[in-house]
């Protein structure tokens, strides 16, 4: 669409649509995620446009780069696959990403802390998860409160579960979570006035801490770090498992080779005995033929 406007429009500048384009998309991918930015634009995204508007052979490479750039820079979570977790002592939802619209995926209910871990570790697995965003609750003015210093010892005990199921290439951030449940509520209530809202809104919650997660483009999460003592050993303990992974499939590949050699040789071996049997066949048919004719 863009080169047919650029190709048509004789009483324009080039350059001035190229721009025009180009800062339009920028713009518009900022009103759609909303993100707040100190910069509008990074100066290798300056550089790109510049390139495309005011090159001397600016060409479809160059607007297409100028474009890759915007792109990448306004959507820096784009293929990054995450998990939202809202916890509770009773009840935890847990949300994915699809693109960049999450959806819920289960309440675990009646758990103790160790328990949710490992739930999230193999939905984490499932999905192919590259992060687990958990929710931290903060006071209105931002400030923390009893409940942030419980969610603060899960996130450490799931950051150890992850490291040591998943790899250290898997991280669990926190991110702040104020006003999700009661926006679930809300939504919650808009669809459907009746719905009995009682322990049915974590998942959501969790979807929301998401969107807010991927709007903001992941500013201000916060990285779970385990001590250094104990990430060498979860690290440790996620190698001998990867090394025993790795040799377990290993030994399935040989013994799915072996039995494919040795279904080849049966196919091979009943090919040979139908072969011998119809040549008997024709050898016994030649000398009935030989027999009629004396």
């Amino acid at each position: 669409l863009m080169m047919t406007i650029l190709e048509e429009s004789k009483g324009f500048s080039l350059h001035f649509v190229v721009i025009f384009f180009l800062y339009l998309s920028f713009c518009d991918g900022f009103l759609v995620h909303q993100t707040p930015r100190s910069n509008v634009l990074t100066r290798s995204t300056d550089e790109a446009i510049e390139a495309a508007a005011f090159g001397e052979s600016s060409n479809g490479d160059a607007i297409m780069s100028a474009a890759a750039a915007i792109t990448k820079e306004s959507c820096q979570l784009l293929g990054v696959k995450s998990l939202g977790v809202d916890y509770g002592l009773v009840r935890t939802g847990v949300a994915a990403t699809v693109g960049y619209d999450p959806t819920p995926l289960k309440i675990l209910s009646n758990l103790n802390n160790t328990e949710v871990s490992g739930c999230v570790v193999e939905m984490c697995r499932a999905e192919q998860a590259n992060q687990v965003v958990v929710g931290l609750p903060l006071h209105k003015n931002g400030t923390e409160a009893n409940q942030t210093t419980i969610t603060r010892v899960f996130a450490a005990q799931l950051a150890d579960h992850v490291i040591r199921n998943l790899g250290p290439s898997v991280h669990v951030l926190l991110f702040d979570e104020r006003y999700t449940s009661k926006e679930a509520a809300a939504r919650a209530h808009s669809k459907d006035p009746n719905r009995n809202l009682q322990g049915q809104l974590d998942a959501d919650a969790a979807c929301i801490i998401l969107e807010s997660y991927y709007n903001d483009n992941g500013h201000g999460a916060e990285l779970v770090k385990v001590d250094s003592g104990l990430y060498e050993e979860c690290v440790k303990i996620w190698e001998e498992k990867r090394i025993q992974e790795e040799k377990r499939l290993q030994e399935e590949m040989r013994d799915r080779d072996a039995r494919t050699a040795w279904r080849k040789e049966a196919m091979e071996r009943d090919r040979m005995t139908e072969d011998a049997a119809s040549m008997k066949s024709n050898t016994k048919k030649k000398k009935k033929k030989r027999k009629k004719k004396k």
